[in-house]
């Protein structure tokens, strides 16, 4: 499973508060290193999600052809139905 953009900000950020409020300097670094992971790993959603938009965008374009070419085969349809006596 990927995990999103939102979720890694979420994630460093609660590591981050973790560091602010812990005491001991190893614990500290622990929870540094943590948020720092997160903040790699949502630059790496980042990049994919916009790698996946362009994808997202031509389905939607060839969806919307085929929508395009079912209205006019029923157009087509509802006119030789007028037709026919």
């Amino acid at each position: 499973m990927r995990v999103s953009e939102s979720f890694c900000q979420e994630q460093e950020a609660l590591q981050r508060a973790k560091a602010a409020a812990e005491p001991l300097e190893s614990r500290r670094k622990i929870a540094l290193t943590a948020a720092a992971a997160w903040a790699v790993e949502g630059a790496l959603a980042k990049t994919r999600a916009l790698k996946q938009a362009p994808l997202d965008k031509l389905d939607a374009d060839i969806a919307r052809e085929f929508a395009e070419e079912d209205a006019d085969l029923a157009d087509q349809s509802d006119a030789s139905d007028d037709i026919t006596p």
